[in-house]
């Protein structure tokens, strides 16, 4: 399981992560990625958490440790 958290202040709505990660991550009305969901199995949103140029998105395991 991991649990997703976006920083709002450094997203820059570039939209890789809902590109990798449909479903996962959204682009809000404002621009900004958000999440429908803080928590999944999905391993896409690693690579997501990844591809964010601004580093606006941490993911967390199971144990609290960061895994992206």
């Amino acid at each position: 399981m991991y649990r997703i958290e976006i920083d709002r202040s450094l997203c820059s709505g570039f939209g890789s992560c809902a590109e990798l990660a449909p479903g996962r991550f959204v682009l809000g009305p404002d621009g900004i990625a958000a999440v429908p969901e803080a928590e999944t199995d999905d391993e896409d949103v690693l690579e997501a958490a990844a591809s964010c140029p601004m580093g606006a998105i941490a993911v967390y395991d199971e144990r609290g440790r960061q895994a992206a």
